[in-house]
């Protein structure tokens, strides 16, 4: 029988009871098949399936992921081993950085898809590089002009992966601000 003391962290022994050790015996097993499969992964990696995927990005997103999974799965055996304010710091930054990581290396399979579906509808042979002159924001003395022209050569795939980095710096940003109003003196 597992007992969840009702007033929270007691602060007291680790729980190795017969459901912490399972936890842990499962979070050991589950560790050691995700890292098997992600060598498998990254020696696969020039094959031409995974190779259309960003390898990189995507086992970032997952060992991401999996170090927010085993934290909540060592929580119960821990027993209070860090204050609530840290476990509240850990789930705040680690599950939405995995899911921003894992949304970025998805939208590259879009883009994927996309692209081939323009390849197989366009009668277009010539696409002009740069947009015709009288439209914009000025002449190429002017930084917004410049600017523009910046953002239109960069890909689809790295403006979402700059919006991604963008809200990951804001979630670490105030996450971490909330810790600091909350703990002053430590």
């Amino acid at each position: 029988m597992v007992y969840i003391n009702p007033d929270g962290f007691n602060f007291g022994p680790k729980n190795l009871d017969g459901y912490g050790i399972s936890l842990l015996v499962f979070a050991a097993i589950y560790t050691m098949c995700l890292y098997a499969a992600c060598i498998y992964l990254w020696l696969q990696r020039h094959h031409p399936i995974v190779r259309m995927r960003k390898v990189g990005l995507m086992l970032m997103a997952v060992l991401v992921l999996h170090v927010f999974c085993f934290f909540v799965l060592t929580v119960y055996v821990l027993n209070g081993l860090w204050p609530c304010s840290v476990e509240f710091w850990a789930m705040n930054l680690y599950l939405p950085i995995g899911i921003g990581l894992f949304q970025a290396a998805n939208q590259q399979l879009l883009l994927v898809s996309r692209q081939q579906t323009q390849l197989i509808e366009t009668n277009d042979t010539y696409k002009p590089l740069l947009p015709p002159r009288g439209r914009g924001f000025g002449t190429r003395r002017y930084w917004l002009w410049r600017f523009k022209l910046w953002y239109r050569s960069i890909s689809s795939q790295g403006k979402y992966e700059g919006f991604v980095l963008m809200g990951i710096i804001l979630q670490v940003s105030g996450s971490t601000s909330k810790i600091v109003k909350e703990n002053p003196d430590e």
